[in-house]
């Protein structure tokens, strides 16, 4: 790996710290990660373009730095790196402040679109009932499982099919964020995608609660004192009602990344979970016009 960054880079170290494949070093009094990409080759350019965009809008990201190619990724030992300077290197977590600061600035670029969630979550659930009978002998809990969160997902689909709002409120957020996100990977310019802007608050949202990090008065309390667009508390909703945090555990389990026991954090927190949906949906009531989920709602009374 020393040989790579001298050849391609011409940056000569003696040390590099290795977690989850990538490969942490100092150069010149400052830090620099190159990390392996494992994400589509077809997204890598678009990925640096919108990092050019937010460096020359002074958003505050981590810099992709090309080899001496002029390209993004360099392949070593049949995997793809990629070298990026840690302009915003921390080891602390990130907290819902950043998460929120983030995503203020609107954006009207045509890369990287993850707002389609009607199509992508419909793909979604097509494979995996397509899957699903094929795992059955090996993923016992998955199999009895998962049809829940596909309903749940059906309901999030009927949602955006009934609503027809025009949100144009497109940011920059990330492909997934989490509580226990460093400040370093959460301005890694390889996470991001284009969406609605409540994307990342959400996700957070989710992952505080399924982490024991914010409860359902913590989480309720926090969105009383935020002020959104109509659109903006609907499509809130909406996210929420997905069950991310249950599809990134399948995907992982399906990867060998996780053992299948390891879904039983999700699973047991599902009646809980519906109970903050209830009391999220009585609170956005009192804002704006908006549908409940009858059968989460009769569970809930």
């Amino acid at each position: 790996m020393l040989d790579l960054l001298n050849y391609y880079y011409y940056i000569i170290t003696d040390k590099t710290s290795l977690k989850d494949g990538n490969y942490y070093f100092n150069y010149q009094n400052k830090h620099f990660c190159l990390y392996q990409y494992n994400g589509s080759i077809s997204n890598i350019n678009d990925l640096f373009n919108l990092n050019v965009y937010m460096i020359n809008n002074n958003l505050k990201i981590n810099r992709i730095i090309l080899n001496n190619k002029k390209e993004v990724l360099t392949m070593y030992d049949n995997r793809y790196y990629c070298l990026i300077a840690l302009d915003n290197y921390s080891n602390n977590l990130i907290s819902l402040k950043q998460v929120l600061e983030f995503n203020q600035s609107l954006v009207n670029l045509n890369i990287l679109k993850r707002s389609n969630w009607l199509e992508l979550w419909s793909y979604k659930i097509d494979n995996i009932e397509y899957s699903i009978n094929h795992l059955i002998h090996k993923y016992k809990i998955i199999y009895n499982s998962i049809y829940y969160y596909i309903g749940l997902t059906e309901n999030a689909i009927s949602y955006l099919k009934m609503l027809n709002i025009n949100n144009k409120n497109l940011s920059i957020n990330h492909n997934r964020v989490t509580c226990n996100m460093t400040i370093t990977e959460f301005y890694n310019p390889l996470n991001l995608v284009i969406d609605y802007r409540i994307r990342d608050l959400s996700e957070y949202l989710k992952s505080c609660f399924f982490n024991s990090k914010m409860d359902i008065f913590e989480i309720i309390n926090y969105l009383k004192r935020i002020n959104m667009f109509d659109y903006d508390y609907i499509y809130f909703y909406v996210r929420m009602l997905f069950p991310s945090y249950y599809f990134d555990y399948y995907d992982l389990i399906l990867l060998g990344k996780k053992k299948e026991e390891d879904i039983y954090k999700i699973i047991k927190m599902q009646g809980d979970y519906e109970y903050l949906l209830h009391e999220i949906y009585l609170y956005l009531k009192t804002k704006v016009n908006i549908i409940g989920i009858d059968w989460i709602n009769r569970n809930v009374g």
